[in-house]
This record gives structure tokens, sequence and C-alpha cells, in this order.
């Protein structure tokens, strides 16, 4: 078990359900996104998700809601993220929001690029949500979040990836942490196995799952879930992909969601 301090101390036992949770999510059609809107949607605790999408979704289809669950969803189209503020209305009369955001440098086509998906939309997300009055936050990156040391210069850390990719979840956490929400969990998990109908092929950690310990990306989204709809467990919780594996369980347990993770949860 991982060690915290007070203030960050993960959940030891199931959390208490909400009642009345109201979610915007955004990065909700990604690999580990659409299970938290899949997660949201099922749960007992949730009253509305709003996704925000550059095109429309078919989410029912692909989960097999029934018009009951489909009906708490609705979609926000805004084709270019550069455009995001542009809608604060669309963040209003929320309890919680979760983002998902995240790409590649191959996918996003330079470093700038990468940079602007992984941290200025986040920021742009967080400051939107903060404005709305949205109380609590959950964010996505990755294991071994970390400051760049000063010595490597700008120009060196955009050529080389890890980097990039390092440096970029750090700025990406502090802006999202400066906005002060009242509940901020952040998700750490490590190698992601992305193999799901739709995902992008990413043949480096394809190798990689077959020698390194991996979370599955519907690990990561229902933990993200069972968090949004369940008490608190501190202002702040950072979760390790053990911290998120538990998460996810508590969440099949309560929902019966169809988690499938190959590494056993460790006890509490």
């Amino acid at each position: 078990w991982v060690s915290f301090t007070s203030r960050r101390r993960p959940p030891q036992r199931m959390r208490k359900q909400l009642t009345n949770v109201k979610a915007v999510v955004i990065g909700a059609t990604g690999a580990c996104g659409r299970y938290a809107v899949d997660g949201l949607v099922r749960s007992a605790s949730t009253e509305k998700v709003t996704v925000i999408v550059r095109r429309e979704y078919d989410f029912a289809a692909e989960f097999g809601w029934n018009a009951e669950e489909g009906a708490k969803l609705t979609q926000s189209v805004v084709p270019d993220f550069d455009e995001l503020k542009s809608s604060p209305d669309v963040w209003e009369g929320h309890t919680v929001a979760i983002c998902a955001l995240g790409t590649t440098r191959k996918a996003a086509g330079s470093a700038d690029v990468f940079v602007k998906v992984d941290r200025d939309y986040v920021a742009s997300a967080a400051e939107l949500a903060k404005k709305a009055s949205v109380s609590r936050f959950c964010l996505l990156t990755a294991q071994g979040t970390r400051k760049v040391p000063s010595l490597f210069p700008h120009s060196m850390i955009s050529i080389v990836h890890p980097l990039l990719y390092t440096q970029t979840k750090f700025e990406a956490e502090a802006v999202v942490k400066a906005q002060n929400f009242s509940n901020l969990s952040i998700f750490r998990p490590g190698l992601l196995d992305r193999r799901v109908p739709g995902a992008d092929k990413r043949y480096l950690e394809s190798a990689l799952l077959n020698v390194v310990p991996s979370t599955k990306a519907s690990t990561v989204g229902y933990a993200m879930a069972e968090d949004a709809t369940t008490e608190p467990a501190s202002e702040l919780l950072e979760c390790t992909s053990s911290d998120i594996k538990k998460l996810a369980l508590a969440h099949e347990t309560r929902n019966n969601a169809g988690v499938e993770d190959s590494t056993p949860v460790a006890p509490s």
C-alpha cells in the first residue's frame, strides 16, 4: 500500500455513495474517458452526464445502455477545443468535472500540439469548471509525473518525448491544483492497456504490455466514475495504479459495470 500524507490518504473501504451527481466530462471518447462515461451513466448516483466532444459519439451502442440510462447523457459538440472558452455555460450546473484528455506526440503531429492538448486544454477545462462553481475535479495524468530538472534546455525537452511527456503532465497537474477545487482527485496509472475497439494502435505500448505490468483503460475509467459518485476521500487524492484498481473493483461491486483486469487487486 502506498504511503500518503494525512490529506492524501487513499480509500481504505467502499465510500458512501452520493446522490444527484451531475458530471461534466471532457476527453470522453478516449480510451479511459468513455469508460468513465459508461460508469457514470450506469451509476444510481448519477442524475445527468454532459460530455464535451468534437463530434457526437454513440456511447449507447458501444455499451448497450437502456433508454433510462441513455436519457442521462447530453453531448455538447465543440469541433475545435481551441474554442472551449466560447461555451462557458456548458459547465454550469454540475457537481463534478472529469478530465481524461490526452494524446500522443505521434497523433498530435508535433511537440507543440501535444502540449496544447495535454496541458493547455486541461488548463482551460479546469478554469471553466472553477468559474462555473464546480467544486470537484478528477484529472487523469500518468505515473512518474514530475518537473524536468532545469539542466535540460527547452529545446532538448521538445525533442526527447519522455522528458516532454513528464514535464507536460506535471504542468497540467499544477494548473489544475492552482484552481483550488474543494476536492481534487488525480489519477496516475502506469502503462495503460488500451487494447479496446476503436482505440489507436500504439505499437511500443503493445510490445511493453507483454513484459510490463499494466492497467486496463476500462479499469481507469470505472475508477474515475467510482470516485466521482462517492463521498470524497480527502481534499487531494492522488491515485496510483494500485489505488485505481481498488476503486474500479468497488465500482464493479456496486454497479456491476464489468470491469476486467488480470492484475489482482491488493487487499486494503
